[in-house]
């Protein structure tokens, strides 16, 4: 079991907080931005992480109060050690002793610390990964999502195609290869990061949309190119020599190009397959709470992939309120009969982490399920989005918007009229009061959250950043001068809500630029095989 996993099991099976807590560490490295003024939780991995970047901010004032008292009992004020003092003795202003000067970035490069300074990070949105267990289970139906899926991402970002993939062969060297071993089709790695233009225009495109969005590419660089090479138009020695210093970058864009298009084709084909329509049907399904146990049987039947069933029986109990006893009991029979023994653990696993739950009463099979609650209340089906021209980050899945990503919408309004919403976040469990959430100011000099959490809230989020906006002069300017919110997933984050929040931090309406950062990026699969002994 590799670091992530070791993470999410100590998380999630064995309940250790301190693990959740060590992210405290990554978000706590203030002296970079400086303070973030504003903070709220979800869930009680968020507070736990919270809790710890508190206490560092206390630990580091508290050794740097010492550092400094040590500092003083050693200032020796004596002429004969060479320093700049003035007739009286007293060290001169300009001075500094024991310490090293250092600029800030912008000194550096010759400018004053105000100026071309980055907006700061105003506010920071730490989520507990229980918060929403229903999004990882779901197919997404973005490009970045659909080859996460079909090929897994790696870590690094990057993803491993058989060569004749983004290598096709023609037609004669395809007759003479069938002679050969097929065995022998090695495989390549190809990078999918910020450093590839079109990968970052092409990732959160849709399945119904980036297709066309590729063929518009070849499109125009074909255009492009033939403009220049027209034997009928004449060029100056200037146009030539600026069209040879372009040909490394064309050449490095047609490879891009072609490369993305080999990898549309692929997942585009596996989107279309029957089994892949028919996959997504059964999860809208469930989204809106019908019971889908005769498929759920039909797919083992079938021998469908142990993982990929066990996302759609935990997206089953997640959206019903658990699973009936009778049918937990003979879907788990019919688990160990196909996929082994093992896989029995795998499903007491699953159950502690809150995956899977089973029915015991008929008074359960009444009662309104927390997926029902917050369907309704952040309305997260919204059927009419338009794939090619979205007006909500819906689109990301034609339909079904990541809970996660509308409570980050909603935070924007204080969580106003959700009172019935937040009592479904998880808690920790226990006796006596527990929060499920918190929202806090972060003050200087530092203070531990039991403090903090005493005084009043703030203004929501929405209002925090109309009021920065208009005080430093960028009311109504572009989108790049937004103010910044962090968003912090604690557990992991899929690459469909990634999607839905760089979508959301594009929104002209939306008041700020979003990072977003995760102590790792998952799936349904690599989620569910993290949480497995």
């Amino acid at each position: 079991m590799g670091e992530v996993g070791k993470l999410l099991y100590n998380l999630y099976i064995n309940g250790d907080d301190d693990e959740g807590g060590g992210g405290g560490g990554g978000v706590g490295g203030e002296s970079d931005v400086g303070v973030i003024g504003r903070v709220l939780g979800l869930g009680p991995l968020a507070t736990a992480v919270i809790d710890r970047m508190m206490y560092l901010r206390l630990e580091e004032e508290r050794m740097d109060t010492q550092a400094e008292e040590e500092e003083e009992d050693e200032y020796e004020y004596d002429e004969e050690d060479g320093g700049d003092y003035n007739d009286d003795g007293i060290l001169e202003k300009n001075t500094v002793v024991g310490v090293e000067a250092v600029e800030s970035p912008s000194t550096a490069a010759g400018g004053s610390d105000s100026d071309n300074k980055q907006p700061p990070i105003q506010a920071l949105l730490v989520i507990d990964r229980k918060v929403d267990l229903v999004t990882p289970m779901l197919t997404p139906l973005t490009y970045e999502g659909l080859i996460d899926d079909v090929l897994q991402i790696q870590v690094g970002g990057c993803v491993s195609v058989k060569k004749s993939i983004v290598e096709p062969e023609d037609q004669n060297e395809q007759q003479n290869q069938r002679t050969r071993d097929t065995n022998k089709d090695p495989k390549v790695l190809l990078p999918l990061n910020d450093s590839d233009p079109l990968y970052t225009e092409v990732r959160d495109k849709h399945v119904e949309v980036f297709g066309s969005f590729l063929q518009n590419q070849a499109k125009a660089l074909k255009e492009s190119h033939s403009q220049f090479t027209n034997r009928e138009t004449a060029r100056d020695l200037s146009e030539i020599h600026q069209f040879v210093k372009q040909i490394p970058v064309f050449t490095r864009n047609l490879r891009s190009l072609k490369n993305h298009i080999h990898i549309a084709e692929l997942v585009k084909s596996a989107a279309e397959a029957t089994s892949f329509r028919q996959r997504w049907q059964t999860e809208r399904s469930m989204l809106e709470s019908e019971s889908q146990y005769d498929t759920l049987e039909d797919l083992i039947a079938s021998g469908e992939p142990p993982y990929r069933w066990l996302r759609l029986f935990c997206l089953q109990s997640l959206t019903s309120n658990g699973i009936k006893a009778t049918r937990y009991e003979s879907l788990r029979k019919e688990v160990v009969q196909t996929y082994g023994f093992e896989f029995l653990m795998v499903l007491n696993d699953l159950e502690k982490a809150g995956f899977l739950r089973k029915r015991e009463t008929f008074f359960m099979d009444s009662m309104a399920t927390s997926y029902s609650t917050l369907r309704k209340s952040l309305n997260l089906i919204n059927a009419e989005v338009d794939p090619s021209n979205p007006d909500d980050p819906a689109y990301v899945s034609s339909g079904y918007a990541p809970i996660t990503v509308r409570w980050v919408q909603s935070a924007m309004r204080g969580f106003l009229g959700l009172d019935e919403a937040l009592k479904e976040l998880p808690s920790s469990g226990g006796s006596g009061s527990v929060r499920r959430w918190i929202d806090i100011e972060q003050k200087c000099p530092p203070e531990s959250l039991v403090e903090a959490l005493k005084q009043d809230r703030g203004p929501s989020l929405g209002v925090l950043a109309k009021k920065f906006n208009e005080s430093t002069g960028r009311a109504g300017e572009q989108q790049e001068r937004k103010p910044v919110l962090l968003v912090f997933y604690v557990g992991g984050i899929t690459y469909m809500e990634v999607a839905a929040l760089r979508f959301l931090s594009k929104r002209p309406s939306f008041p700020y630029a979003i990072i977003c950062c995760a102590t790792e990026i998952v799936n349904g699969e690599t989620l569910l095989r993290s949480l497995s002994c």
